[in-house]
């Protein structure tokens, strides 16, 4: 119903192009449906957003035609931001979060200068922030999206004039049942995330920002998951009491970090301070890689695995809780 009723353009066409590049043009990789595309026509045309045979008529399909252009730009510039903030399909949680960044573009108008404007930067970060804390949080994205997405439609057209206005969405979404406010147990939930879990690199990049995501990032095992075979820690003098921790702990988050992929490559079986020596050979970078890691004045000997796990762990709940705004901590 939708496509048939446009008067001017190959609607089947338009979309299945649109979504091509959406999903594979330049570095993206993503797998955004029809079902995206066509929503986000709704909201971008400022008409009822839910799926019903009513709401297909032949005044609100020519107000999603003439609406088009907008719509086509402004979802190639949200789906670009997102590839900029590190995400692809697998690690984006939640395809909606593109519609309200889409929404936010051509309600601004902004162009594609914007995507890398040094003028930009901070109103940027503010946008990454949110979309990451959206993905990390459950069920923002979930039941009742059809009026949450007409109730932040309303929210950035009253107060995203000029900034993104994280302030009032989040107050909105709270309204809605969907608040960004995390608690301590959600935080030590966490921390329990694994290697290649939908949200772990989510949560590694909030937790450690300012790497240009742009580059290709993966998930690091700090000490590389190749050496905890029940064979190889025995051999290295784990006792058999300690083998099965090392096992359990070394694909979890404080055994995690986010690194190039090329060094990450390289890096390979590589004992943590074997692998730094090469990698950062001035020890002035070895330093600051360190502390911006929460590794500084942690063991990196296999011996004392499960000592370097535990205090990471407690200096990544620290940084969590800080950076989600978590004013109180359990004992």
């Amino acid at each position: 119903m939708a496509t048939n009723q446009w008067q001017n353009r190959d609607a089947r066409e338009e979309v299945r192009e649109l979504l091509q590049q959406l999903n594979t043009g330049g570095p993206r990789e993503f797998s955004f449906s029809k079902d995206v595309v066509l929503k986000t026509a709704l909201l971008i045309a400022d008409v009822d957003v839910r799926f019903r045979v009513s709401n297909f008529t032949q005044d609100n399909m020519k107000k999603v035609e003439a609406t088009w252009d907008q719509t086509r730009d402004s979802l190639l510039r949200a789906a670009t931001l997102l590839d900029i903030f590190g995400f692809s399909s697998r690690t984006l949680t939640a395809d909606s979060v593109l519609l309200l960044l889409a929404y936010y573009l051509h309600h601004r108008d902004l162009a594609d200068s914007y995507l890398h404007s040094t003028a930009d930067a901070g109103d940027r970060l503010t946008v990454q922030n949110w979309v990451t804390r959206s993905l990390i949080k459950r069920g923002v994205w979930g039941s009742g999206l059809d009026t949450l997405l007409t109730r932040l439609r309303r929210t950035i057209d009253e107060h995203g004039q000029h900034s993104f206005p994280v302030t009032d969405l989040e107050r909105d979404m709270t309204a809605q049942g969907k608040s960004l406010t995390f608690d301590p147990t959600e935080v030590d939930e966490l921390l329990e995330m694994r290697y290649g879990g939908q949200r772990t690199f989510a949560v590694l990049s909030l937790l450690y920002p300012g790497l240009d995501l742009t580059k290709e990032f993966h998930e690091d095992h700090i000490f590389s998951r190749s050496r905890f075979t029940a064979k190889r820690l025995a051999d290295a003098g784990i006792s058999p009491d300690d083998i099965e921790h090392y096992r359990n702990a070394v694909d979890c988050l404080p055994n995690l970090q986010l690194l190039a992929g090329i060094p990450n490559i390289e890096k390979q079986a590589k004992l943590p301070d074997e692998w730094l020596a090469g990698a950062f050979p001035s020890s002035e970078l070895r330093t600051t890689y360190l502390c911006d890691n929460d590794l500084d004045d942690l063991s990196l000997d296999l011996a004392n695995f499960l000592d370097f796990y535990d205090k990471r762990k407690e200096r990544m709940r620290k940084r969590l809780l800080k950076v989600l705004g978590v004013s109180s901590a359990s004992p």
